[in-house]
């Protein structure tokens, strides 16, 4: 099993520049900052909704910056990425 993200469309202008490399630091911060209000508050609606909509704009801030550096299909990568997570002993679903 899996998370299903689909295609994520990029937005109409990107660069490979320190700002686009920061917009994803940002946006994972905003994810912890989210997850926090969880922490403290306990689940409800509210924090959840915010939550995956924090983890949203990071995977959008992401696809911008893999399409400014030319990257079509990022499926070979995230088989790279699983072969090390395995030969590092991590179990996948």
């Amino acid at each position: 099993m899996g998370v299903k993200v689909g295609t994520v469309p990029t937005f109409a202008s990107t660069e490979a520049d320190k700002a686009q490399a920061m917009k994803v630091v940002e946006e994972a911060a905003e994810v912890f900052g989210a997850w926090q209000t969880w922490v403290d508050g306990g689940w409800c609606a509210g924090d959840r909704g915010a939550l995956i909509g924090e983890c949203a704009d990071t995977i959008q801030a992401v696809c911008n910056l893999l399409d400014a550096l030319g990257v079509v299909d990022f499926t070979p990568y995230v088989d790279m990425c699983r072969a090390r997570n395995e030969a590092r002993g991590r179990e996948y679903r």
